[in-house]
């Protein structure tokens, strides 16, 4: 008989590790101790030596684990084996996020016979919030927004029963001592028959809710939103509901039920009003998360679900705030502390790639190939403004937060860099930012490092497929601040395994200064064929101007030649509309490779006879480009990242035509192509340069 301390780091706490420890511990006739402490779980462990071999590769296989430390003890006899009281020493925490209502709660939730029939808060060591109800570690009770909500005997005695599956499970309550509704959810369901739109409280906020099958509910919505065309999301009851309105494949459908529940984008099969979809041929999906959604789901489904706020400002999480709206609300009384949207996905050349990583997600951590010397904080970028915090070998990445020049968002931004360096004990030691010397949280964190906005996206890439290799890089995204002051947006780097060299970029075209050639895509089509006056009249004048690489301009210009959409009124809406055309394409229009920008929009004018094979012939010319340039700078590997990757078709004709021609592809999974992925890519160049 020996003893040893083991002490496990990776997502440990949150998710049933102690009393699992105990339960093995018991079967394997090992006596000892388990706690929290910290960000970690240390246990200390006698029996003899083939029992605790299994014992630790058994925790192993069932948990996340990234770290794993075995330290040899005197021998220490013990009665038992006992989970004890937490403590508070700190490792490198990795903190679970909010997972969906698990199996055997959603039966026992629809089940007359169970004491927590249609309770509307039921969780165990499997599913409920974890991420968003957290106020300290190490994670117990106490420390969660449940520690106001003693427990009642029955929910006392499963707590501390070994064998119980809500063991040491720290959000469980029943209806005698959880949280209470402000609204019966007949009542809600009956309102939204009605045409009423309903704010629904969920794990990481409100959702402004209305019937999918009621035009006029989803428009008001729409109007209380100040929403202009982008389509919403539909929340479906089960799986096979989402079966009658999408095509679904296997990757899509694993997606849909995974514990992080996210939005996936489908094919459309069956016509949804067109107040939802505002004419996309796609629909973000998505399956309930937690019980209140599961019951009101039953009563009436599919629903519109999308965040309870202002178009452009931060979700709503309380009563208080979402009153502004003036709708009916069904609410509760358990605090959601940290604001978080559903996160959405959607599945390229079979894989999931993510377009907003959030709920179900973060605060996961990605690992990278080497660690950080000082702890770090990462700004990120101005739009989809996501930080990271980097220690160690991981970066922990936050979900995002919108436009900082959005006051609101930049408080939500500020709050929740503070929350997260609370939660996880971390002190930034440097701070990171964008090369762009206008970003809005450069003013109020000062950076002791720049990162240009264009080698962050391609480090992002390297970073998460944890490549320190030299490969070709390329970074297509709507707008970057370039070295030389100018608008990048198609940019080719090589990364020797050490340094990025800028080696060019797409043919630029002359706009002014200012937004307005992000929005407007006629002006934009203007500038690209050299028929802009204002443009032409300063140039005559001697007014500096901009020259702007952006691929996303490409797309936006092309969907003004090609009479598909004239305005930005959401980010990516006219190459959306290109990529939507190009889908319904039987073959490609075939651009001469050698032509300019302005001379395949020329011949896009004048060719307009195809619009759906002429916008799937503008992705085949950027992958002929793309695949130019790789074979004239010889690398064997290439990076893909920056926002034009969200697009399925450029993706996949890309990849496809690199890897017949015998090149090694990596693409963005772990983390959005676009400004998503903006702090990670600061983290990583950080540390390579440390």
């Amino acid at each position: 008989m020996i003893t040893k301390e083991y002490i496990f780091g990776g997502i440990v706490q949150g998710m049933g590790f102690r009393p699992t420890a105990l339960r093995l511990a018991t079967e394997l006739g090992i006596t000892g101790t388990v706690c929290n402490t910290g960000g970690r779980v240390t246990l200390t462990a006698t029996g003899e030596g083939a029992a605790l071999t299994a014992f630790a590769k058994r925790l192993c296989r069932a948990f996340s684990i990234y770290q794993y430390e075995v330290n040899e003890l005197p021998f220490q006899p013990f009665p038992g084996f006992t989970i004890t009281h937490s403590r508070g020493a700190r490792g490198l925490p990795f903190l679970p996020p909010d997972l969906a209502t698990c199996p055997d709660c959603q039966r026992e939730l629809l089940d007359p016979k169970n004491r927590r029939y249609r309770h509307p808060f039921i969780t165990c060591i499997h599913c409920g919030p974890r991420y968003t109800v957290m106020e300290a570690l190490p994670y117990d009770r106490e420390r969660t927004v449940m520690g106001r909500f003693p427990l009642c005997p029955d929910c006392r005695a499963e707590y501390t029963t070994p064998a119980d599956r809500r063991c040491h499970a720290q959000t469980i309550a029943c209806p005698h001592c959880g949280p209470q509704l402000t609204m019966d959810i007949e009542t809600a369901a009956q309102l939204l028959r009605q045409g009423e739109v309903v704010a629904v409280k969920g794990i990481g906020g409100y959702h402004l809710c209305a019937s999918a099958t009621n035009p006029p509910a989803v428009a008001k919505i729409r109007q209380i939103k100040h929403r202009g065309q982008k389509p919403f999301a539909v929340l479906f009851r089960n799986i096979e509901e989402v079966r009658q309105y999408c095509r679904v494949s296997q990757a899509e459908e694993k997606l849909l039920l995974s514990a992080a529940r996210p939005i996936v984008l489908l094919e459309s099969k069956r016509p949804l009003p067109t107040e939802i979809t505002c004419g996309s041929d796609r629909v973000g999906a998505f399956l309930p998360c937690n019980p209140l959604q599961i019951l009101l789901l039953e009563a009436i489904s599919p629903l519109v679900a999308t965040s309870a706020n202002i178009s452009g400002a931060p979700m709503c999480t309380d009563d208080t705030a979402v009153q502004q709206f003036s709708v009916p609300v069904l609410g509760h009384d358990r605090p959601i502390l940290t604001p978080i949207d559903d996160s959405v996905l959607q599945v390229t050349e079979g894989n999931p790639a993510f377009m907003r990583r959030a709920r179900g997600y973060v605060p996961l951590a990605v690992e990278l190939p080497f660690a950080a010397k000082q702890t770090t904080l990462c700004l990120g970028g101005d739009l989809k403004a996501t930080f990271g915090y980097h220690a160690g070998r991981y970066v922990f990445l936050s979900q995002p937060f919108g436009d900082l020049e959005h006051p609101d968002c930049l408080a939500a931004y500020q709050e929740n860099i503070e929350r997260f360096a609370a939660l996880h004990g971390f002190t930034a030691e440097k701070v990171v930012a964008d090369l762009h010397p206008g970003y809005t949280a450069r003013r109020f964190y000062p950076p002791d490092m720049q990162v240009q906005h264009h080698i962050a996206h391609a480090a992002a890439v390297l970073a998460e497929h944890q490549l320190t290799e030299p490969a070709l890089c390329f970074a297509l995204d709507g707008t970057g601040y370039g070295t030389d002051g100018q608008i990048w947006g198609s940019e080719v780097f090589d990364f020797d395994g050490g340094r990025f060299t800028h080696l060019g970029h797409l043919p630029p075209f002359t706009c002014p200064p200012g937004d307005s050639v992000a929005t407007d895509a006629q002006l934009c089509l203007s500038c690209y064929l050299g028929t802009q006056p204002l443009v032409n009249r300063a140039k005559d004048a001697g007014v500096p101007l901009l020259q702007n690489s952006s691929a996303g301009r490409l797309f936006d210009a092309a969907a003004a030649a090609l009479g598909l959409c004239d305005t930005n009124t959401y980010e990516g809406q006219c190459a959306a509309t290109v990529e939507q055309a190009a889908r319904r394409a039987s073959g490609a229009y075939l651009f001469d490779p050698a032509c300019t920008p302005r001379e395949l929009l020329e011949e896009m004018q004048c060719q307009k006879a195809d619009v759906p094979a002429l916008a799937l012939g503008l992705h085949h010319w950027l992958a002929r480009w793309i695949l130019n340039q790789a074979q004239a700078y010889r690398r064997s590997t290439v990076v893909l990242s920056g926002g034009c990757f969200t697009n399925q078709i450029l993706t996949r004709c890309t990849a496809d035509l690199l890897r017949r021609n015998g090149y090694t592809v990596y693409t963005a999974c772990k983390v959005p192509p676009g400004d998503g992925a903006l702090a990670l890519g600061q983290a990583y160049i950080s540390a390579l340069e440390e």
